[in-house]
């Protein structure tokens, strides 16, 4: 047997001078404000704005979901503001810098809802936390990792690979059981810890892998798939296919998104993490309408009032699900839904012939 490729996966995310720079130019610039007269004094943070989504493209180039070109817009929150609202906001953004600093110059990792739950009452929501990580990461141009933000471990992989560092073998899969799991979770800590020592991790990979994630996909996790789709690429090899399985509801199918190009939190990174040459396995509507003799009646569930919602702001929104947009058939299959008032899950296709696997099995062979 040939010996196996080495895919090199390169994680970003190791020390940033630039995070620790801002940071302190921040803090320093708010000590030097406070030292003046209340009536010269301008005391305030200015954090880049994020583009909505009505104002991103799919880049032609990249595949990537990004903001459309346009002069950088920003906000500016001062102390003590003209409203109670911005006062509580600028001494959040001061909060969350604080924090930060601390775990960034200690080498901890932390995530957003452990940032959160350090004083739930003064931040009231979680989205609050979410909102400021992500818009200091985009100020300063990082990812959040670069952060030491951490999200919260989830999804599992399988196949036939190898989580190398130098001549170490972190994680040995090969050979591997087609029953055993590797978390997510434990690829991402060896990586990120490495990558934070500057050290470059290599995968090599000499079959499929599976990847069973749960809900939207983390930074980690698309790190990840595109390093093993960059590695192929990088050593001129046929590249790996990618295929993705998801309910046939307008999350799957906004999760699905944000695999293949991206999400609107993360312009700036979304052409290093895209995956182009995702392909739509399932599941859709017509599947299951396809086959009632089989399934039944109820194997289709009636949208929600938030599934509707959902489906009407995708369409509305992104440049993805555009009438002139990337995925005319991902278009046609959200406005089935919406006519029909339809919706399907994964777990109905276990009553299919051969079950879930014989489905995928009879899925892959029409789209080879």
């Amino acid at each position: 047997m040939a010996e196996p490729t080495i895919h090199n996966l390169e994680i970003d995310g190791g020390p940033d001078p630039s995070v620790q720079q801002f940071i302190d130019n921040t803090l320093a610039a708010l000590v030097n404000e406070l030292s003046r007269s209340p009536a010269e004094a301008n005391i305030s943070i200015t954090l880049k704005r994020r583009a909505s989504p009505i104002a991103c493209i799919v880049n032609p180039t990249t595949g990537a979901l990004e903001a459309s070109p346009r002069i950088d817009t920003y906000r500016k929150y001062s102390w003590p503001g003209k409203t109670a609202y911005e006062a509580w906001k600028f001494t959040v953004i001061l909060r969350i810098l604080a924090i930060l600093d601390q775990v960034i110059r200690t080498g901890q990792l932390i995530s957003k809802r452990d940032i959160y739950y350090i004083d739930p009452e003064f931040f009231r929501m979680q989205y609050i936390v979410d909102g400021i990580v992500d818009d200091l990461a985009y100020t300063i141009g990082v990812n959040r990792t670069a952060l030491n933000v951490e999200a919260a471990a989830k999804g599992l992989v399988t196949g036939d690979f190898r989580l190398i560092r130098g001549s170490h073998i972190l994680i040995d899969a090969h050979p591997c059981p087609q029953a055993v799991f590797h978390r997510l979770a434990r690829i991402s800590y060896h990586t990120r810890a490495l990558a934070g020592e500057g050290i470059m991790v290599t995968v090599s990979c000499v079959s499929d892998l599976a990847y069973a994630g749960k809900g939207y996909p983390d930074f980690m996790t698309r790190t990840f798939l595109r390093a093993m789709s960059d590695s192929a690429s990088k050593q001129s090899r046929r590249p790996p296919r990618f295929y993705a399985l998801t309910d046939g509801d307008p999350h799957g199918m906004a999760i699905m998104s944000t695999y293949k190009y991206g999400s609107a939190a993360n312009l700036h990174q979304n052409a290093r993490l895209s995956i182009p040459r995702l392909q739509w396995l399932g599941l859709r509507v017509s599947d299951i309408i396809a086959v009632p003799e089989v399934l039944g009646d109820t194997a289709l569930l009636s949208l929600t009032m938030r599934d509707r919602k959902k489906i009407m702001a995708m369409l509305r929104n992104s440049p993805v699900w555009a009438s002139d947009g990337p995925e005319p058939e991902w278009r046609a299959e959200l406005q089935r839904m919406l006519v029909l008032n339809l919706k399907a899950e994964i777990e109905i296709l276990y009553g299919c012939q051969g079950g879930l696997e014989g489905w995928i099995n009879r899925r892959m062979f029409r789209q080879e």
